[in-house]
């Protein structure tokens, strides 16, 4: 018991030298002001694995951490409102004439607060070299992707816990067993791309038992963020900006056309399928770093990861999964302060994090373990390819939340299971979408 006291007492006074070392790089001085947070992610902390640690009820280590960040910046930190509610807090707290927070993290009600002017554009108050004191991680997407709409920024980075990009796993377990190639040598002959998906995937659907029925498939799982990796492989986009400076709705490019048609094609013979277990499927798209999750490690297999494969118009992309961002409601004077407070609290930025090249090691370090090969850390690391975060937030909102027919309707019952034309499809869908993004965006 003494030696674990003394231990925890090294490790407050290490942390307590860090913020301090921090202190004398950055200048400062909130006066004593509050700065209340709401946030949805109270488990998440710098300190350890998500889960460790808990900002409403904070040990002494974590405790330890944001009084020496209210020192640092002459400030006091109060969390309030604890869970997922924030945006309805904050709606509703202004409709009384209160002002329950002045931070928040939030993810998929940003276009809606930032329309209903509920929180602050951050154009004027995050500085242009804002970004270049973060991780190169969190540079992946490009600075403001994710944090924007219509063309003003309302989201910061507030977190420090990517959720990383999306890639292709594939069962090494059954590509042996099957006699087939590996899909390293085939990335590494540069033939990764949309007809070798298609040929590897169809070599690994089989009706093993001779019943009419397919029990193997080369692709299992196929919803949202499936359709939007074959999407982001082909270079498409959701929306253009035309000569007139208006926001406009563009699914019938190519890009977009071919992308939906090919999974139309694979989909229709049974090559990609849901309903399958892991054991039966040969590839699927999933998060680089879920490899962590049960499904991968007590699923009795191994697995590898790859890039996507790119389509005929592929930009050298792929599917990003969220960003981590954080808000400031419209009424809270002085922002950028209360964004240093974040970027001290979650430890995101220099001067809180001393050493890039460490985080970094210490950010893979919480994956490495779990992968089967280092050619999926090599690619984690580094993909080849740009993570992009799309669609952006505003498209996101409307076509999978408030047009009718949604996004499913149309992209996976109508066109992909349903077989109906793609470009007829979504040419009577356009409008329907248009409509409220004019609408939204007063344009």
């Amino acid at each position: 018991m003494k030696r674990s006291t003394a231990l925890l007492l090294v490790v407050i006074l290490l942390s307590a030298l860090a913020v301090s070392v921090a202190a004398e790089e950055q200048k400062w001085d909130l006066g004593g002001r509050t700065i209340r947070i709401q946030t949805r992610w109270w488990d998440v902390s710098p300190l350890g694995a998500r889960g460790d640690y808990n900002w409403y009820e904070p040990d002494v280590r974590l405790q330890a951490h944001i009084q020496q960040v209210e020192e640092m910046l002459n400030c006091k930190i109060e969390f309030v409102h604890r869970g997922s509610s924030g945006a309805t807090i904050l709606r509703e707290g202004i409709l009384a004439g209160e002002q329950p927070f002045d931070f928040s993290h939030i993810t998929e009600s940003l276009p809606v607060l930032a329309i209903d002017g509920l929180i602050q554009p951050l154009d004027d108050v995050l500085e242009p070299d804002f970004y270049d004191a973060f991780p190169p991680m969190f540079r992946r997407y490009g600075e403001y992707a994710g944090t924007t709409v219509g063309d003003k920024t309302y989201g910061f980075e507030a977190l420090n816990y990517s959720q990383e990009a999306r890639y292709l796993f594939w069962n090494k377990t059954l590509f042996e067993r099957e006699g087939m190639e590996s899909l390293y040598d085939i990335y590494a002959r540069g033939e990764w791309n949309w007809d070798t998906f298609a040929s590897v995937a169809r070599a690994l659907t089989k009706d093993t038992d001779g019943d009419g029925v397919y029990d193997q498939v080369g692709i299992g799982k196929l919803g949202r963020d499936e359709i939007q990796d074959i999407l982001v492989s082909n270079g498409a986009r959701f929306t253009r900006v035309d000569a007139n400076g208006k926001v406009v709705f563009d699914l019938l490019q190519p890009e977009f056309v071919e992308a939906l048609q090919f999974m139309q094609q694979l989909w229709s013979e049974g090559v990609w399928a849901n309903g399958y277990a892991e054991s039966q499927m040969g590839m699927r798209f999933s998060i680089g770093t879920s490899i962590i999750g049960a499904e991968y490690q007590q699923s009795g297999l191994e697995w590898g990861i790859v890039p996507p494969p790119q389509g005929p118009r592929s930009k050298g992309e792929m599917n990003g999964f969220s960003r981590w961002v954080g808000y400031i409601p419209v009424y809270v004077e002085n922002p950028r302060e209360v964004i240093e407070v974040v970027s001290a609290l979650w430890q995101t930025k220099k001067p809180y994090i001393d050493d890039f090249d460490r985080w970094e090691e210490e950010y893979w370090s919480k994956f490495s373990w779990a992968l089967f090969d280092e050619e999926s850390l090599h690619f984690l690391k580094n993909p080849g390819l740009t993570p992009v975060l799309i669609p952006s937030q505003i498209e996101f909102l409307i076509t999978l939340g408030m047009a009718q027919p949604s996004w499913n309707d149309v992209f996976r019952t109508s066109i992909i299971e349903g077989g109906q034309s793609a470009t007829a499809t979504l040419a009577s869908w356009e409008p329907v979408l248009q409509g409220i993004l004019d609408e939204m965006l007063g344009q």
